[in-house]
């Protein structure tokens, strides 16, 4: 929409009324409607025409002393309807007191005396254009600002609405997922717990049969029973280690202050004899203290250390490093070796739960200690990872916290 502003002149008149009519239409040339009323009854009529054809009445000019609505009433009762319109009397018989009541009552735009100067009035009707064409736009974008915000409002209260659902649901499927972890975390243990005895039964009677009767077994008996119990020493491992793995999530909250040095010096006293056979360097720079559980970070270290030891390179002697850094809230723990390393696509799957790595040489292992390091280190809001080339050796790194993190392992 872009219809004209109008400018209304009330005078009684008439060669007032074209006089300022000829002088506004010769300096505002087309691009304003330019009304004459001669009585303030017929300026309410024309300003109510003009509205209702969508034009924007911006200034009107009236007479002091005129039939029936005086000057200052009709400035006054325009006011009432549209304050936005400016007023302009002119007139050379209207006292202080008319003037001052018009200024107060009707906001007054300007008071010019009769006879006019043209240029002051041509000068005050385009300043009068320019503020109403001014406060027009503002109005305007203020218009379009405050749709806006309703906008933004409305999309915000959506979002807001559909984020607190998104988390209500996520906070419900944690619920059950932790729950649900809980369950497969107590079912593992307790089927693990159930199969030691029934299992240590059969590797007692296997080698009490391969003692008492093994002279009297034909050799591929014999054979038969030293594959049931190398079986079962396989299948007592899995047992173990599934046991080691569910005891994480039942063990994790029981945190004390622990020295990593001492908890280490227990690890390589475990190992003991393994690094002994194997010939093996072990190099531990200072580790620090945390508040973690003190048998969760043995059993870490061990099977770190362990795998180390186990997949050597032949006829090489193992050279393991460990060491910790500090960084700004973690401290990064390393664990090096120099021996058959593992292929670079594999190495984001040992940490997967009975994931082996295919290697040329046989190692024993049920692929659950890597997982079991794992789930260690997520405990207590960490991350593991490796790093490797074959035959270059293999780098395991994991984080814990400097503090124990209350959202995954609170204590008791």
């Amino acid at each position: 929409m872009n219809h004209k502003l109008a400018i209304i002149c009330v005078d009684d008149e008439p060669s007032i009324l074209r006089s300022i009519q000829t002088e506004l239409e010769n300096a505002l040339g087309p691009d304003c409607i330019i009304e004459l009323a001669q009585d303030g009854e017929e300026a309410l009529e024309v300003i109510e025409e003009l509205t209702a054809d969508e034009h924007r009445v911006a200034v009107v000019i009236a007479d002091y002393i005129m039939p029936g609505l005086k000057g200052d009433d009709l400035l006054i009762k325009i006011h009432a309807q549209n304050p936005r319109i400016f007023k302009i009397m002119l007139t050379g018989q209207a006292n202080p007191d008319a003037v001052g009541n018009v200024v107060n009552a009707a906001n007054l735009y300007r008071y010019i005396t009769k006879p006019w100067n043209k240029e002051d009035l041509i000068t005050t009707v385009q300043e009068a254009l320019y503020s109403f064409n001014h406060d027009l736009k503002l109005e305007e974008k203020n218009t379009v600002l405050t749709e806006l915000n309703q906008y933004l409002e409305q999309k915000v209260a959506a979002r807001t609405a559909a984020l607190r659902r998104a988390n209500r649901k996520l906070k419900t499927l944690n619920g059950e997922l932790s729950r649900s972890n809980e369950a497969l975390e107590q079912f593992a243990f307790t089927i693990a717990h159930d199969l030691r005895q029934p299992l240590q039964s059969i590797i007692g009677f296997a080698k009490l049969l391969r003692v008492q009767f093994g002279d009297r077994l034909e050799p591929p008996a014999v054979v038969y029973v030293d594959k049931i119990i190398a079986g079962s020493d396989r299948l007592q491992q899995m047992i173990e280690g599934l046991l080691a793995y569910a005891q994480v999530g039942i063990e994790s909250h029981r945190i004390s202050v622990t020295d990593c040095n001492i908890v280490m010096r227990e690890v390589l006293a475990n190992l003991q004899f393994t690094i002994q056979n194997s010939q093996a360097q072990v190099t531990v720079e200072p580790l620090p203290t945390l508040a973690v559980n003190t048998t969760q970070v043995l059993q870490l270290f061990q099977n770190l250390i362990s795998n180390a030891l186990k997949f050597a390179r032949p006829n090489v002697h193992p050279d393991v490093q460990i060491w910790a850094e500090a960084q700004e809230q973690v401290w990064q723990f390393g664990v090096r070796d120099n021996g058959q390393g593992i292929p670079p696509q594999e190495c984001d799957r040992i940490f997967q739960l009975f994931h082996r790595v295919q290697t040329e040489i046989a190692a024993p292992g049920s692929g659950i200690g890597l997982a079991t390091c794992q789930k260690i280190v997520e405990c207590y809001g960490g991350k593991i990872w490796a790093e490797s080339q074959l035959g270059a050796g293999t780098t395991i790194y994991f984080t814990l916290p400097h503090q124990p993190n209350s959202s995954h392992c609170p204590p008791t």
